[in-house]
């Protein structure tokens, strides 16, 4: 018998007696392979992975846990394996997060010994925010009232959770649904050939979104080729695992590898498409990001020197006139400037006269504020002269400068582009990637503001008795309420998608605003239902079960979050409590807001790396 044996061929007996062997030798290789931050180009953390000894039919992790399932002792190997990943894991000092896979069945067994890991921990340097604990679900689980409990336990003692393998094996929504992981694990599947499936996009982008709403952070594993990795950037994962990032190793790398160093990294990925959308909100959005200061003649200027210098200048095409207190009063244009000054005997007779009597008094004057679709709206309608004169742009009524329609038209024709890729289509609502470079950028210039999730009550049975383009134009209406609720200086609204929206108030009256919103909802949702079922408060829809069921009408709830400076990290951080809040909300009658004034968990410094090499071997052992 040796290790090349498959598991089938071999007598129960023997392997027993390999399994008895194995454990009491405890000769294990335990390997650990880094996870990376896609966005920063640093290693996150690290899996471990253990495998038999090299000489034995267990040598495959695999065949390993298998055979201990068979005969009754999965636990009590897991535990084993579990002292020994920490205790390699101190000994080389790894930074960031250790990830450790867990059967349900070990799980469970933890539950009745809290008190005594509880213990343990407190005696140990590593924090038990650095564990995280990953269920596998190679096996089903028999008993989930008890896994719930162990899980609840653990995260009452710091350790925090991670699916694995998500959409194989007995992994399901429901069970993502149900635990709640600060972790997802995307399965191989879906991440091998990314680049080149459209199917498998969607499914991460679709992953994406719900670890938004639930607060989770997503982690794409088994990644090998530098395609597949561009489209997980682009898409906004933000941790990747994988033989391209590094191969399981006893003494794995500390930093991310050097030949990969221009591939990820602040500037690429996800962090280089948030860098983008930052730069294109620099891109002019106003007149005054598109003027730039040129010539300008005063209202002292003769019609003679107006003359000399258009003729000596054939690529001036128009000039500002400027009053006294720098004022603009009127424009130049080349063509009518030179035509009267070809004319006979018109320098002779009006030579020294002030240049107004060449300038149109009524030029395309902007203030400097003045969005791009009011100038477009503006410059449509006017003389086509326009499209060559350019316009005129003003601050507090002071010349600014001059600007170009052709900057203008490119201005126009990126907003167009920006809302194509990251607009909602129904309700052309900023989506989830401006939502989050939105609420990064107030992170990162510490500025507070309130952060509200808005939710549609009753939207789903509404949406099936009344129909989807109903439903539709319900969402429409809560789009241009929320809209007009916000002041667009300073305020933000998004649309998440399907019935949710968020909105960023930096408004000091945001308490106000949420107010108006849902007494408006109310007034104008009521528009949307039959006289019968407004009379009668809701409607009634069939169950599954063909049993019928009253629904209030439909209502409008808002989670409210108040961020001040350092209370939060991250929009995942942030999302976990707009989450909470919004739950409370729903739990009251018609619309209503839930205000959550409690401090947030303060920050886990993931770059700390604690001395853990005293006493960390004995943190299993209490498992």
């Amino acid at each position: 018998m040796n290790a090349a044996t498959p598991i089938r061929a071999i007598d129960g007996e023997e392997l027993r007696n390999e399994l008895d062997r194995v454990i009491q030798i405890g000769d294990f290789a335990t390997h650990f392979q880094p996870l990376v931050d896609l966005r920063t180009s640093t290693v996150f953390g690290y899996e471990a992975l253990t495998r038999g000894p090299s000489d034995s039919p267990l040598h495959a992790p695999i065949a390993l846990l298998e055979v201990a399932a068979r005969f009754g002792r999965l636990v009590e190997l897991e535990r084993l394996l579990l002292r020994l990943i920490v205790q390699r894991f101190s000994e080389q000092g790894l930074p960031g997060r250790l990830f450790v896979n867990v059967s349900a069945d070990t799980l469970v067994a933890v539950k009745g010994r809290l008190d005594i890991l509880r213990r343990t921990l407190q005696q140990i340097a590593l924090p038990p925010e650095r564990i995280v604990v990953e269920l596998t679900e190679t096996r089903p689980i028999l008993a989930p009232d008890d896994l719930h409990a162990a899980i609840e336990g653990l995260r009452g003692l710091g350790i925090v959770m991670a699916l694995d393998d998500l959409g194989e094996g007995f992994s399901s929504l429901r069970r993502w649904s149900e635990m709640r992981p600060e972790y997802v694990k995307l399965d191989r599947h879906f991440v091998d050939g990314l680049h080149n499936d459209p199917i498998k996009q969607q499914f991460v982008r679709s992953v994406l979104s719900m670890a938004a709403m639930a607060g989770a952070t997503v982690i794409a594993e088994g990644l090998e080729e530098e395609s597949d990795l561009r489209v997980l950037q682009d898409l906004g994962v933000p941790i990747g695992q994988g033989y391209l990032l590094g191969k399981p190793t006893p003494t794995p790398r500390t930093s991310v590898r050097p030949d990969l160093s221009g591939t990820i990294g602040p500037r690429t990925g996800a962090m280089r498409r948030e860098q983008a959308m930052r730069e294109f909100y620099g891109k002019p959005t106003t007149a005054g990001q598109l003027a730039s200061r040129g010539q300008t003649l005063s209202e002292q200027t003769t019609c003679a020197e107006v003359v000399a210098l258009f003729s000596a200048s054939p690529h001036l095409i128009s000039v500002p006139v400027l009053d006294q207190q720098e004022r603009p009063i009127g424009l130049l244009r080349a063509m009518d400037v030179l035509r009267h000054g070809s004319e006979r005997y018109y320098l002779d007779l009006y030579g020294k006269k002030p240049c107004t009597a060449l300038m149109d008094a009524k030029p395309m004057v902007f203030d400097y504020a003045t969005t791009l679709r009011t100038m477009s709206e503006e410059m449509s309608s006017g003389h086509e002269r326009i499209l060559l004169d350019g316009f005129v742009v003003t601050r507090e009524g002071y010349y600014y400068g001059t600007g170009r329609v052709s900057d203008l038209l490119r201005a126009i024709s990126d907003l167009q582009v920006f809302s194509a890729r990251y607009a909602n289509p129904l309700t052309l609502l900023p989506g989830n990637v401006p939502i989050d470079t939105q609420i990064e950028a107030l992170l990162e210039q510490r500025v507070p503001f309130v952060a509200v999730h808005w939710d549609l009550d009753n939207f789903k049975p509404f949406n099936d008795l009344y129909g989807y383009r109903a439903g539709d134009e319900i969402i429409q209406l809560t789009a241009r309420i929320l809209r007009s609720a916000c002041d667009s200086e300073v305020d933000f609204v998004g649309h998440i998608g399907g019935d949710d929206f968020l909105s960023l108030f930096c408004s000091a009256d945001w308490e106000e605003r949420i107010q108006r919103v849902l007494i408006e909802f109310d007034s104008q949702v009521r528009g949307f239902f039959t006289e019968e079922d407004r009379d009668a408060g809701g409607f009634t829809t069939l169950n599954r079960q063909g049993e019928r069921v009253f629904h209030p009408l439909t209502s409008l709830s808002a989670g409210a979050v108040k961020v001040s400076e350092n209370s939060y990290e991250a929009p995942a951080q942030l999302a976990r409590a707009l989450s909470g809040a919004k739950k409370h909300a729903k739990r009251m009658d018609g619309s209503a807001y839930f205000v959550e004034r409690r401090r947030p968990e303060q920050p886990i410094n993931l770059s700390e790396n604690a001395d853990i090499r005293r006493g960390l071997a004995t943190l299993c052992t209490a498992i």
